[in-house]
């Protein structure tokens, strides 16, 4: 008995867990926005109702109250964030941020500041995928779902499953992004996103809908400027670390529709510098594998489809490196690529204010394999 009694006292001596919260009591910022305007930053922290998201066993109708976004301002980001702090009810953690997005205006020349102030909390992990974007943060932070799921499915927070199904703008981790932040001429291309939705409609509404439409070009850690559309498609080829699949519309003659559709994956292009006078001609060779989506019109040969689609890439290759270059955006990393490849030739071209304007393409040279042909017999 007297066993039993110490027993019991021990137990009763025991703390527990006295501290704990529950879920609700606290706040959990899923994703960040940065902007910066006259001379002050304005930071963005998005909350999802965890404890509906808990309570619900499968899809359910959300209200938009199931999202909300809090801004703070201050002359330093540390204010603005201390900002939100002021109405936030409770406890608020940054441990779950899974996104953050940046604005135009904070990409150019405030980067430095802002990941100094967001990794000094202690808090942030090195995982989170960062965006920028020119539209407004809070409509971009309050994104829909399809068919009422959690707000936690949408590409703000797992864009590689999409990417992955259709390889259009490269989602990066603030980690890829600080890997070559402070290196000399790294080139880092930061994906662009907006909410605007003319695609997917609820009845007559067309709800916003995240969608990635270009990438900026962060160079030396400032923003050279951004690329989207047709601009950007030769950049797939030569400067993304990965293209699952991707799908090149082949037409002929002027026609409206393709009459041959590939889908491309797996891109390799290797880059050769050779000093011309004043300026540097690049030469590339870019080898990339295919299969037969879709064929109309008359049957046409393996090899003639394997050398349209050749002059094809070629030409979006010849297409996007003009335009950037107009713009002085180095979107294939060439000067990166001297200085990795050709250092005395790196410290030549880095004197000048805008290398690129010297930069040349030479040959461009494309080799597609088509893997299968499907069941059909195409003549050889």
């Amino acid at each position: 008995m007297t066993k039993g009694c110490l027993l019991m006292s021990c137990f009763i001596l025991l703390t527990g867990c006295w501290d704990s919260k529950e879920v609700q009591s606290i706040n959990f910022i899923t994703g960040i926005g940065i902007d910066y305007a006259d001379n002050h930053y304005i930071a963005y922290a998005q909350l999802i109702d965890f404890s509906s998201i808990a309570k619900q066993e499968g899809p359910t109708s959300r209200e938009a109250s199931d999202i909300w976004v809090g801004r703070g301002e201050g002359t330093t980001l540390s204010m603005a964030i201390n900002d939100l702090y002021q109405t936030s009810q409770q406890q608020t953690l940054w441990t779950h941020v899974k996104a953050i997005v940046l604005s135009k205006n904070a990409l150019d020349g405030r980067l430095e500041d802002i990941f100094n102030t967001l990794l000094h909390s202690g808090q942030m992990r090195y995982t989170p995928w960062i965006y920028g974007t020119d539209h407004n943060i809070p409509e971009v932070l309050s994104s829909s779902a399809l068919l009422n799921q959690s707000p936690q499915t949408i590409e703000l927070f797992e864009p590689i499953k999409l990417y992955k199904q259709q390889s259009t703008f490269e989602p990066i981790r603030l980690h890829q992004l600080l890997d070559g932040f402070r290196e000399p001429a790294s080139v880092i291309l930061l994906p662009s996103i907006s909410n605007k939705n003319q695609t997917w409609f609820n009845g007559k509404k067309a709800p916003p809908l995240v969608k990635m439409d270009g990438f900026y070009v962060i160079s030396n850690g400032k923003n050279q400027g951004k690329v989207a559309g047709k601009e950007a498609d030769g950049t797939r080829f030569v400067n993304y670390d990965h293209v699952y699949q991707y799908p090149l519309y082949i037409y002929k003659n002027g026609a409206k529709t393709p009459e041959l559709t590939l889908r491309l994956n797996n891109p390799k292009t290797t880059i050769k510098a050779r000093k011309e006078r004043d300026g540097v001609i690049f030469d590339l060779q870019t080898s990339v594998k295919s299969s037969i989506v879709e064929e109309h019109g008359p049957p046409w040969s393996l090899h003639s489809m394997e050398r349209d689609a050749e002059k094809q890439i070629e030409s979006e290759i010849r297409d996007t490196f003009e335009k950037t270059k107009s713009r002085k955006i180095d979107s294939y990393g060439l000067v990166e690529h001297l200085y990795r490849h050709d250092l005395a030739l790196w410290r030549q071209v880095s004197k000048r204010a805008n290398p690129i304007e010297r930069f040349k393409l030479g040959k461009v040279e494309v080799k597609v394999d088509i893997l299968n042909a499907s069941t059909y017999k195409y003549n050889e």
